[in-house]
């Protein structure tokens, strides 16, 4: 190999990148046909059309529509080819892929996130062919693993499945030394499309630094990856980059737009405890979509008694009616349960309102496994840290004060050679736009009455879901930057805008503009999709706090 050639095939930090940003044109289909493909490209066999209801397909052979798109796909496809790594759109999040047959590309994901090295990594494939080329000669899945990829495959479920530690078919960086291997097929045609076209199975975590909110967008891979976050470390380190040095961690990343679900896949375990299905990690498909369709095939188990079918399982979710394990998270089997995640620079505050709390009590005598009861909202008041106090009735302006107090940002903190402030302390707050809650703190505002929904044309160059601020008579030289949301009832918005919410005040919420030095966000009730959201807010949040609305 010429020294050219290795120098192509080294990643951060041995090398860096000038980090480019390939368009895929997002008015142009991406369609999926069944059709064995050769080592040559070519396709053959007899196709039908993904709409006959025969996903998930064995041979997925994409028809890119957009020359623009294909263009990129195959660029970005060459690079994994050649051991690099690559950032891609997913219906869940933005991913970070590198082969998951390659010891040393998928080393390269970690590098780019500064990922711990005991923190597995999910792989995804574009078909049932290039599953099956991953698990052990002699493994078939079950009846509860073929129910549930026949209805959520491709999509947002990620399944573990047994390794060979005799033969293993995938290098120990994927798995981090565990008997299982975490795999899932998206159902973003970008993402699909980029792995059949690379012909490799893809290792991808999210393609944020390690630890930050999750990324959404492309310009939030960017921010963290394409050598922005790098520069300011360096900046406020007291240096400055050499002129024309880049500082991206990768080459390139797909944009595909924003990620339409923006939490992460659910992780499901089949294979470790027979009789059960755990849940491990909640996300993009509920826990009760997933009941829904083992109940209906028969496979779901209740209390002692059991289906008919001598299959079937019962459902447990881990940190809720399944107890937190030490050793588990010691040793974790899929992404998102050992480690801190999805936290800005700022100090973020869940507001936990009060009827939440008083769900969670009036729960605590109801011990069925498909409880709507706030398990959440029971774990929130267990870590609180003065149960007593936090009962007491307190204002918006209020709580306000006493984050500022705890958080050291006094009034004089970024004031002038007479210590008065030149610039307010800027506050975010996340809610919904027609809550309980939203009410109560633009109640105290001296701005507003009412909580106002973004019109059509609000603020266009800013961002879409940011409202105007709000102003309190009782909070001199403090500025609130509401986030809205969505609908109350609308939890699958509340997921999609949650870490864009998070990155946008915490960034700044105008285009270069000041960030905020708190971010308060609204709890949510966890059924469905709430459960997912309650577990990022959780790891992301340094308090909570129980409010009166």
């Amino acid at each position: 190999m010429s020294d050219a050639e290795c120098y192509d095939r080294l990643g951060y930090p041995d090398r860096t990148f000038e980090t480019e940003i390939l368009p895929c044109d997002p008015s142009s289909s991406i369609s999926f046909r069944e059709g064995r493909t050769g080592s040559n490209g070519s396709s053959g066999g007899a196709s039908a059309s993904t709409a006959s209801g025969r996903e998930p397909l064995r041979h997925a052979r994409p028809e890119i529509g957009s020359t623009t798109t294909q263009e990129s796909l195959a660029t970005a496809a060459q690079h994994l080819q050649r051991g690099q790594a690559v950032a891609f759109p997913t219906e869940t999040v933005y991913g970070l892929a590198a082969s998951a047959l390659d010891q040393s590309a998928a080393s390269k994901i970690y590098a780019a996130k500064k990922r711990p090295a005991d923190n597995p990594l999910i792989v995804h494939v574009s078909d049932l062919d290039m599953l099956e080329r991953l698990l052990p000669d002699d493994y078939r899945p079950g009846p509860v693993y073929a129910a549930l990829m026949q209805q959520f495959w491709p999509g947002a479920l990620t399944f573990l499945f047994p390794v060979s530690m005799q033969r293993p078919k995938v290098p120990s960086v994927i798995t981090c030394g565990q008997p299982s291997v975490a795999v899932r097929m998206p159902s973003h045609p970008i993402a699909r499309a980029l792995i059949a076209l690379s012909g490799l199975p893809l290792a991808a975590p999210s393609a944020n630094a390690s630890g930050r909110p999750s990324p959404t967008t492309a310009a939030h891979v960017m921010r963290d990856l394409g050598g922005e976050l790098d520069a300011e470390a360096l900046s406020k380190a007291g240096f400055t980059a050499q002129e024309g040095q880049p500082l991206g961690r990768l080459k390139y990343i797909l944009d595909g737009g924003p990620s339409d679900v923006g939490l992460e896949s659910t992780v499901v375990d089949g294979i470790s405890t027979p009789g059960e299905l755990r849940v491990l990690r909640p996300g993009g498909i509920t826990v009760e979509q997933i009941s829904d369709v083992l109940r209906q095939a028969g496979l779901l188990r209740i209390g002692e008694g059991g289906g008919e079918d001598p299959q079937a399982v019962r459902l447990r979710v881990y940190g809720k009616d399944l107890a937190r394990s030490a050793e588990q998270e010691s040793n974790p089997t899929t992404p998102g349960m050992k480690y801190r995640h999805y936290s800005p620079t700022a100090r973020v505050v869940m507001l936990l309102p009060s009827r939440l709390l008083a769900a969670a009590f009036e729960g605590e005598g109801d011990k069925g496994e498909t409880s709507n009861r706030s398990a959440a909202a029971r774990q929130v008041v267990d870590s609180l840290e003065a149960p007593t106090s936090a009962r007491q009735a307190r204002t918006f302006p209020e709580i306000v004060e006493a984050q500022i107090a705890k958080t050291g940002l006094a009034r004089s903190d970024r004031g002038g050679v007479d210590g008065t402030r030149q610039e307010p302390v800027r506050i975010g707050i996340m809610m919904s736009n027609d809550s309980d809650l939203a009410r109560w703190v633009h109640r105290a505002s001296s701005r507003a009455s009412q909580p106002e929904a973004p019109s059509s044309d609000a603020q266009p160059a800013v961002h879409p879901h940011l409202l105007p601020p709000l102003t309190f008579s009782t909070l001199a030289g403090v500025e609130v930057q509401p986030f809205d949301l969505g609908p109350t009832e609308r939890g699958e918005v509340y997921a999609q805008r949650m870490f864009d919410g998070l990155r946008t005040l915490d960034e700044g919420p105008l285009v270069r503009g000041p960030r905020c030095d708190l971010i308060f966000v609204e709890a949510l009730h966890d059924d469905g999709v709430g459960l997912a959201v309650m577990n990022r807010l959780k790891k992301a949040s340094s308090e909570s706090v129980v409010v009166d609305c």
